[in-house]
């Protein structure tokens, strides 16, 4: 052997004793989980108290110095000594939340997952002499004990104890349940190998493969690697479908193949059985059964599409406990199977776009009535077989209606810290990702959080991608708009600057002093826009024609102003103030933090604040930088939320 582990030949004593050391650390690698897990929940209740009361110099002003000079300057000291321990702290949360790579996490779960495989290693040496065997049959127990808290942090519940342990949601979960399922096959495929070199070089591997033990043990680790490899980020974005049903189809059926691989596995693999059985439970009891719910492509040139699910009254009445802004719900068919395609539509989670307890059922006529809203972007595979449910021609007056299941609401949003307590709030969305964030923003100002402490900044590709939203934009979030399609008189809303919701249009044209000419259609547009200088004749050498298919929908003229090519969609847009191309977060942060605030003195202490973002990985990444250059300058203490769908 080429380290100081060897093939040593044990007496009967010796054996129970080896027996007897690989249950006990089997035993304390599975139970020492909980050491983590406690840790994370007792600071719970000071946390909570903390974000539901902020202290008292972010909620009082200045307080009062005091008339001793020597008090006043022990408390100048330390309040210099609090601002240094909260940026020094601010920082390092910050670094923890940044991604190590594309696709390899956050350093936070990359930390805590390099520990707790310290952890398990150790174990896995201690106590194992010179005894190779030992140390073999050690990697296979200590990574089976893992499997019950592996398949438990899967598990889709509000009421998971590790849920209600560590205030984190399925999501926030996730990917330490991928990060535990690498150590888990890193053990397993260590107590394969080792056993396969025991084999050879003891001549014993073509005895030893037809023994039932061993053929069990092949074929577990072979499914453990499939599943360790369909799992793989490149995968999954590649072929969803396939990961999902390979790891479906393993995760139940490698129980059993351990289960009879041998005899001391099996008080693990029971565990996670019953972990596993209530996991299905859990997800089909959750489900609710919706007989009319309507599904609708938009209008005009987008491909998203609408669907509105009323609630059963026992939903309904309890509506504003059970559903919180940024929630998710899963979808299915009623006769829908494991082999029918339509069975992926459960794969998919789908925003809730509205507050279901404020907005109720546009057709029901009972105004107590609640509803779930969801817009969904038709792309291929999943998407498209929902889009295929809606009828070419909708009427609105006799819509038709598909039977559904849904299944949740799930997400992160009831696990979040209290959004009042924060000083500043910035919402930023990329397209559909506003169905995330347009619920919370709603929730903010129905509230009472001052409206200049928020910025909402939502960026999409064509104007009409947004025309799901304007039922929402209304009095009294914002004043009534304007027949014209255009700002408002209130000035207040007639500056973008001033405005705390930006909506970018990335496709928009930029015309000074140009409105598209089938406005005359509309003669308190050409009047308004009459009154605000806005209509001198276009350039003769502009060649632009608002009536080309694949023209921009929008046309904003200097001053931030909206002029839409498609006013036909039946509803009258929001007095929002429209903003050019994608948006500058350098800019945006920069002027929504900076404004009002002056200079800041060593001793003071950062603004709390909080930034959720929900689109794209590059906008993410973009506002992140933008962002991090005020956590690193000791300006802002910041609690990051970045909302991403995936395994």
């Amino acid at each position: 052997m080429s380290f100081h582990y060897s093939f040593v030949s044990l007496d009967e004593a010796q054996l129970q004793r080896r027996r007897h050391l690989l249950d006990t650390y089997g035993q304390i690698a599975q139970l020492s989980g909980l050491i983590p897990l406690l840790a994370w929940y007792f600071p719970l209740p000071v946390r909570f108290i903390k974000s539901r009361f902020p202290p008292l110099s972010q909620t009082s002003g200045q307080t009062k110095a005091h008339a001793s000079p020597a008090v006043a300057r022990f408390n100048k000291d330390n309040g210099k000594t609090n601002g240094r321990r909260v940026t020094r702290w601010a920082r390092f949360n910050w670094f923890l939340d940044g991604e190590v790579a594309q696709g390899w996490g956050t350093w936070r779960i990359v930390v805590i997952a390099a520990l707790w495989a310290t952890w398990l290693f150790i174990l896995a040496f201690r106590d194992t002499g010179d005894d190779y065997l030992h140390l073999t049959k050690r990697f296979g127990i200590i990574g089976a004990s893992q499997l019950p808290l592996h398949y438990l942090l899967a598990v889709k519940s509000s009421w998971s104890p590790i849920t209600l342990l560590t205030g984190l949601s399925h999501e926030g979960l996730n990917p330490y349940h991928r990060a535990l399922g690498r150590i888990v096959l890193s053990f397993f495929s260590l107590h394969a190998s080792f056993y396969l070199n025991f084999f050879i070089q003891k001549s014993l591997l073509l005895k030893r493969i037809q023994d039932r033990d061993v053929i069990l043990g092949l074929l577990a680790i072979t499914s453990f690697l499939i599943l360790g490899t369909t799992a793989l980020a490149r995968v999954r974005r590649k072929n969803y479908f396939l990961f999902f049903v390979v790891h479906v189809a393993i995760s139940l059926s490698i129980l059993p193949i351990l289960y009879f691989h041998v005899s001391h596995l099996r008080v693990y693999i029971l565990e996670s059985a019953f972990v596993y059985l209530v996991l299905v439970l859990q997800r089909n009891y959750s489900q609710t059964a919706i007989p009319n719910a309507t599904v609708s492509h938009l209008k005009g040139p987008t491909n998203l599409i609408s669907i509105t699910i009323p609630l059963p009254p026992s939903l309904s009445k309890t509506s504003k406990q059970t559903f919180h802004p940024g929630q998710h719900i899963y979808l299915s068919l009623p006769t829908a199977t494991l082999t029918a395609p339509h069975e992926k539509l459960r794969l998919n989670p789908f925003t809730i776009a509205n507050l279901p307890h404020k907005d109720s059922d546009s057709n029901n006529n009972n105004k107590n009535s609640s509803s779930i809203h969801l817009i969904i972007r038709s792309l291929s595979g999943t998407t498209s077989l929902l889009s295929s449910l809606a009828p070419k021609n909708h009427s609105p007056k006799t819509p038709s209606t598909t039977p559904l299941l849904i299944e949740g609401p799930y997400g992160s949003s009831p696990h979040f810290p209290s959004l009042h307590t924060f000083q500043k709030i910035l919402l930023v969305a990329g397209g559909v990702g506003a169905t995330f964030t347009l619920p919370i923003y709603r929730s903010l100002l129905a509230k009472k959080y001052p409206p200049q402490n928020i910025r909402f900044v939502w960026s999409v590709r064509r104007f009409g991608d947004t025309q799901w939203s304007w039922q929402y934009l209304r009095p009294p979030l914002f004043p009534s708009p304007s027949p014209s399609f255009l700002h408002s008189n209130n000035p207040q809303n007639s500056n973008p600057k001033q405005s705390n919701l930006k909506l970018h249009i990335t496709t928009a044209r930029v015309l000074k002093g140009y409105l598209p000419s089938h406005f005359d259609e509309h003669p308190d547009a050409r009047e308004e826009a009459e009154r605000m200088g806005l209509l001198p004749p276009p350039p003769e050498d502009d060649d632009y024609d608002p009536r080309a298919p694949d023209a921009p929908d929008v046309v904003i003229g200097a001053d931030g102003c909206k002029n839409i090519k498609y006013p036909s969609i039946g509803v009258d847009p929001p007095s929002v103030p429209l903003l050019p191309g994608r948006p500058d977060f350098e800019e945006v942060v920069r002027e929504f933090w900076d404004v009002g605030r002056g200079s800041a003195g060593a001793e003071a202490v950062p603004i709390k604040a909080a930034v959720l973002v929900c689109g794209p990985a590059g906008m993410a990444a973009e506002l992140r930088r933008a962002v991090g250059r005020y956590v690193r300058s000791g300006e802002v203490d910041v609690w990051w939320h970045n909302e991403q769908f995936g395994w």
